[in-house]
């Protein structure tokens, strides 16, 4: 009987995850953005979870309760943490003490101990990732030691006993499935958002694809007319339209009375900011996301705005979809000024500055990225950080020299994002002692001739291999080493690659170093046929 009567309580646990799954704690939760406002509410709501499993308990005499309160602290402990599941045991043990019985100690540690044992089953699951496996034994443990600690501490000891005798089977058995139950419908949610997730951001990369030609040519009416028709077709959203600084410069989709959207973005370029735009065409409502184009350097440069039905359809998947995409182009357009920059400078870093930001490389790495979007969406995500952290510290930078540790980790950007492209073909060490990271040389010096081991040495070797870059002091110089162990060259091939320098980024490099420093400062290749190749260059001590 205690078994069936248990099963009915567990409904408002499958009620309760649901609800949870609906609320803006559980969005924050799946993203991994937990805030101390996020926490509070997760308290209040599993501390409140557990004391109705109190309540809906059986009663058994002497005064005791049979009940599904241990999921409650058990799940907090999982999904919330260490603060979040201790909190939610203090409380709901203290509530359960304070309703008396001899079982009354006993419970209110119990409970305490539950959540602790909900937050050890999360650390010990792979990677901390959810599972149902790992809650499942963390409950059975966690009831398990209830029943020991009744047994301690309830009195007389033969009713404790007894009681023990009674629920531990039923208790153990019907909670541990019920954290288990809550812990799936979570999970399955958590599954369902990286799903959309994926869509949305292979949705983002066809459309930078597709409008990256148009984009080449800046933002004027022409590009926004046809990246408004691209986002059209390839997104189904029934109204796109895009503006510059100051107007209008495009709207495609279904039919409004611009006129009233014009005087809507006056307002909105007093404040531009991402924001929902509201105005009424033919005594209907229309409602617009704006998301702003910003660069790093020009700041405010435009805006997106994408017609939805409602506010009702605006949720965290359109903004994320929004506000990625809105990245992107605006990323197409730092590109763009750039280019623009490259062509009408003269300097020789603006040069090597464009030699980096070629399409090829662009669009294998878009490529990249939409191949993981389906199979695993987080590692999606990374790389299109790693991709506009790259594109953002290439057009931050405007000196021409820059210190070794910056250096690197412009180049990390880049390294992870071909190690994604080759995976295990390719391996990168990197060995320059710390104490040399302060070392001043110039900018855009490695990543060329780092691209260049990588495209020409090791990705036609089948097998792939290993690109290391060394660093190290010699008297009044520092000498760099990048030494691949790809196919390297003939000897006639060498002959020709200095004197001929065909690729733009060596010779661009070999120029600069050059011009910076002398004639005697230029870069040194050996290599040997399948044995691979170095380059090495030196550079003044003090920069």
């Amino acid at each position: 009987m205690i078994y069936i009567q248990l099963l009915e309580r567990m409904a408002l646990i499958a009620l309760a995850a649901y609800i949870y799954n609906q609320s803006h704690i559980f969005k924050s939760l799946i993203k991994d953005e937990l805030k101390i406002r996020d926490k509070i509410d997760m308290i209040i709501f599993f501390s409140g979870l557990s004391i109705i499993g109190t309540y809906t308990g059986i009663n058994l005499d002497p005064y005791a309760i049979a009940n599904t309160r241990s999921i409650g602290a058990i799940v907090a402990g999982y999904v919330g943490g260490p603060v979040v599941g201790i909190i939610v045991g203090i409380i709901a043990g203290t509530h359960r003490y304070f309703l008396g019985g001899f079982t009354a100690l006993a419970c209110g540690i119990s409970t305490v101990v539950e959540g602790i044992m909900g937050i050890l089953a999360r650390r010990y699951s792979k990677d901390g990732a959810f599972s149902g496996k790992n809650a499942f034994i963390g409950a059975v443990i966690a009831e398990s030691l209830q029943m020991v600690i009744l047994l301690i501490f309830a009195r007389p000891f033969s009713n404790a006993v007894q009681l023990v005798k009674f629920i531990a089977l039923p208790m153990i058995t019907i909670n541990s499935f019920g954290v288990v139950i809550f812990i799936n419908i979570i999970q399955n949610a958590r599954n369902e958002y990286n799903r959309i997730g994926a869509m949305k951001a292979q949705e983002v990369l066809n459309i930078a694809k597709r409008t990256m030609g148009h984009m080449r040519k800046g933002l004027n009416e022409e590009t926004a007319k046809n990246v408004a028709e691209i986002i059209c077709e390839i997104s189904n959203i029934k109204g796109v339209f895009i503006g510059d600084k100051k107007e209008l410069l495009t709207y495609c989709g279904e039919k409004i009375e611009e006129d009233k959207l014009k005087n809507k973005l006056g307002i909105y370029y007093n404040n531009p900011d991402y924001s929902i735009v509201k105005f009424f065409s033919d005594n209907k409502p229309v409602f617009f996301v704006c998301v702003p184009f910003l660069i790093s350097r020009g700041g405010f440069e435009g805006v997106l705005g994408l017609k939805v039905k409602s506010e009702r359809n605006i949720d965290s998947y359109f903004w994320q979809f929004a506000k990625e995409l809105s990245d992107l182009l605006s990323t197409q357009i730092e590109l763009y000024k750039l280019n623009k920059l490259a062509e009408e400078a003269s300097k020789a870093e603006f040069k090597a500055l464009r030699a980096q930001i070629e399409p090829h490389f662009l669009f294998n790495t878009l490529n990249t990225i939409s191949s993981f979007c389906r199979t695993n969406p987080t590692r999606a995500k990374e790389l299109i950080i790693n991709l506009s952290n790259y594109f953002r510290q290439t057009l931050k930078r405007v000196d021409k020299f820059t210190s070794l540790k910056d250096e690197l980790e412009f180049l990390q950007s880049y390294l992870v994002i071909e190690k994604a492209r080759f995976g295990e073909r390719l391996e990168l060490v990197i060995d320059i002692p710390e104490d040399m990271m302060n070392t001043k040389m110039p900018a855009f010096i490695l990543q060329p001739i780092i691209e260049n081991s990588i495209k020409h040495g090791i990705l036609p070797k089948p097998l792939g291999g290993t690109v290391t870059v060394k660093a190290f002091y010699q008297e009044d110089e520092v000498k760099f080493s990048i030494e691949d162990t790809g196919v390297g060259m003939k000897e006639e091939k060498l002959r020709e690659v200095v004197t001929k320098w065909p690729g733009i980024g060596l010779k661009n490099v070999n120029e600069r170093l050059k011009l910076l420093y002398g004639e005697n400062y230029g870069l040194d290749i050996s290599t040997e046929l399948n044995c691979g190749t170095k380059v090495m260059f030196l550079v003044p001590r003090g920069g």
